[in-house]
């Protein structure tokens, strides 16, 4: 693979953004890799004939969002692609991916129809692959909610680290990243239907899921799971019904 890294001729206006975009393209399409070192400042101001100053600003801008990380002095000094885990990366698009759920058209059920498609086979391969460290972390908010008097922040705060621990569990990085896009936005969907949940069952039917991927068994834990979105989507439906709507667009209630 070529990985030469050919820079484009900059236009007057904003040459360090440039510099930057151009940087960020080039390590999406593997022309610098996690870990590798970056051409110095000097070396990046020569090569787009621009000021040492304009080629920092451009590497503090991607520094800035994550992609490179700086390390001082030495004969290790330098500016280095990131190696970002699933939780870096899920922080750094959470912004944008809330920003995008807030302008468009995604409505409710365009999110409740990902989760079911996303998290039927995130609990099959919880059920397959989990291990004893994810069965507690899936457990823990199964045992917290059995409190039925909490407040209602914090029992929807259980309810996300349990089924977000259901997702680590599948042991799938790219599963985990489209399942984090669904429980960005949940806290929002969450108010449309929230009032009408029965706590407890909802706890029940939580156990039932944790107890088929804990026995390892995904047949019965896509069953489980099918028990569960299939009451949350019956109470949606009822909703939605007294409100004499089909739908509701996320845009619509996440400034309520």
């Amino acid at each position: 693979m070529d990985r030469a890294f050919r820079p484009k001729a900059l236009t007057r206006k904003d040459a360090s953004g440039q510099i930057a975009r151009q940087l960020r393209s080039a390590i999406a399409d593997g022309v610098w890799v996690p870990g590798e070192r970056l051409p110095t400042e000097l070396d990046l101001a020569d090569t787009f004939d621009v000021s040492r100053n304009t080629a920092r600003e451009a590497l503090k801008l991607l520094t800035a969002t994550g992609l490179l990380t700086s390390v001082r002095g030495g004969v290790g000094g330098g500016t280095y692609v990131a190696v970002p885990d699933s939780d870096d990366i899920a922080e750094l698009l959470g912004d944008a991916i809330r920003l995008w759920f807030r302008a468009g058209d995604v409505t409710v059920h365009d999110v409740d129809e990902a989760r079911r498609v996303l998290e039927e086979f995130s609990v099959a391969m919880a059920a397959q692959r989990h291990t004893d460290e994810d069965l507690e972390a899936i457990r823990r908010p199964v045992l917290a909610s059995r409190d039925f008097e909490m407040d209602i922040e914090e029992w929807l705060g259980l309810d996300l680290e349990f089924h977000t621990a259901i997702t680590r569990a599948a042991h799938n990085p790219i599963l985990e990243l489209a399942m984090t896009s669904v429980h960005l936005i949940r806290p929002v969907t969450n108010r449309v239907f929230v009032d009408r949940l029965d706590r407890r069952l909802v706890m029940e039917q939580h156990e039932g899921m944790y107890q088929a991927i804990a026995t390892g068994d995904p047949a019965e834990a896509r069953e489980a799971f099918a028990t569960h979105i299939g009451y949350l989507d019956s109470v949606r439906r009822e909703v939605l019904r007294d409100l004499n709507t089909d739908d509701v667009r996320i845009s619509d209630i996440a400034g309520a």
